[in-house]
C-alpha cells in the first residue's frame, strides 16, 4: 500500500488527528455514518463544503469528515509520516498520556490499527508523535513495534484469537473500530491486524479469494473462511468468520458467536436461511 493516499484530484493532504473520525455519506452531521477512519491515517482531501471535507480512506472508501478531525499536511510531510518508524495499537483501548506516568493528562484515546510515529522507548512506555506534532507516551503492552508487526504471519490460530478479543463490542453501522463494528468492519479489522488487507464492504469481500461450494453442507469449511449471508449470493448484506466446529463469529447486535449446526444452542434458523456463500481467503 505504498503511497496509497496519492490522488490526482487532491486539493491537499491530511492526517487524521482523532482516534476515530466518522465518515458520512453527505456533508452534514445528521447524515449516516458510512465508515470510520483512524488516527494517523493519511488521506487525500478531494472536496470541501462548509465544515466538511471529502476524503478517500486507505481502503479506497470515500466519505465526508469534519474538518476538525484532520491535520493538514503537504505531500512531503505525509511521506515522512508514513515511512517513519512506527508503532501499531493492538489492545482494544489505550491512551496517549502527556508524561510517563498513569496519572498524567490524556492527549488522545487509541483503538486497534492506529499507527503512530515512534520517537523513543523505555521499560514501560513508548514515546509517540501525533499528527499535530504533539508528543506523548503509551504503555508498551498496548502496542507493537514496526518490527513486531511486520513479523506477523496470518494463521488460523491467530485469526481466532484476534477475532475473540473483540467479543462483546457493540454493533455500529459504518463502524470499524472498538467503538463499534458493523459486520464487514469487524472482519476487515481482524484481518488487518494480522497484516492482511480486505475491502471494506461485505459485497466487496464476497468477491475476493475463491468460492467454496456449500451444496454438500459445511464439512468442507475451514477456519478463516468468510461466510456470507443475504437474499442471494448477488445480494450479500452480512459477513462472518468461520472459526471451526460449525461456529462463526460476527458483529450482529454485538460481536459474538453463532453456529451452523441446528442442534447447537447458538444456532439461529433465520441466519442459516440467509447463508448463501463461502469465500476462502487464506
Amino acid at each position: 500500500m505504498d503511497k496509497y493516499w496519492i490522488h490526482d484530484d487532491a486539493l491537499f493532504y491530511g492526517i487524521i488527528n482523532v482516534s476515530v473520525a466518522s465518515m458520512r455519506a453527505f456533508s452534514i452531521f445528521q447524515s449516516e455514518q458510512v465508515n470510520q477512519t483512524l488516527l494517523g491515517t493519511i488521506v487525500p482531501v478531494l472536496d470541501k463544503r462548509d465544515d466538511f471535507l471529502s476524503i478517500r480512506n486507505w481502503d479506497g472508501y470515500r466519505g465526508w469528515i469534519s474538518k476538525h478531525t484532520l491535520h493538514q499536511v503537504d505531500e512531503n510531510i505525509a511521506d515522512e509520516w508514513y515511512h517513519h518508524n512506527y508503532i501499531i495499537v493492538h489492545e482494544n483501548y489505550a491512551v496517549v498520556r502527556s508524561q510517563k506516568n498513569f496519572d498524567s493528562e490524556v492527549l488522545t484515546d487509541l483503538v486497534p490499527c492506529i499507527r503512530l510515529k515512534k520517537i523513543g522507548s523505555d521499560e514501560n512506555f513508548i514515546q509517540v508523535e501525533l499528527p499535530d506534532r504533539r508528543t506523548g507516551f503509551v504503555k508498551k503492552e498496548a502496542v507493537r513495534s514496526q518490527e513486531e508487526q511486520e513479523k506477523i504471519k496470518i494463521g488460523k490460530k491467530q485469526l481466532i484469537e484476534q477475532a475473540r478479543k473483540f467479543s462483546g463490542i457493540p454493533y455500529l453501522w459504518g463502524g470499524n473500530s472498538t467503538k463499534g463494528f458493523d459486520c464487514s468492519g469487524f472482519v476487515q479489522t481482524v484481518f488487518r491486524l494480522l497484516n492482511m488487507d480486505l475491502p471494506r464492504d461485505s459485497g466487496q469481500q464476497a468477491k475476493i479469494g475463491h468460492t467454496i461450494p456449500i451444496v454438500d453442507g459445511i464439512e468442507h469449511l475451514q477456519t478463516g473462511d468468510l461466510l456470507f449471508f443475504g437474499k442471494s449470493d448477488q445480494r450479500i448484506n452480512h459477513v462472518a468468520i468461520y472459526i471451526g466446529d460449525g461456529l462463526y463469529i460476527h458483529s450482529r447486535g454485538k460481536v459474538g458467536i453463532n453456529s451452523l449446526n441446528s442442534g447447537h444452542p447458538l444456532y439461529e434458523e433465520y441466519l442459516k436461511s440467509l447463508f448463501v456463500k463461502v469465500q476462502r481467503v487464506l
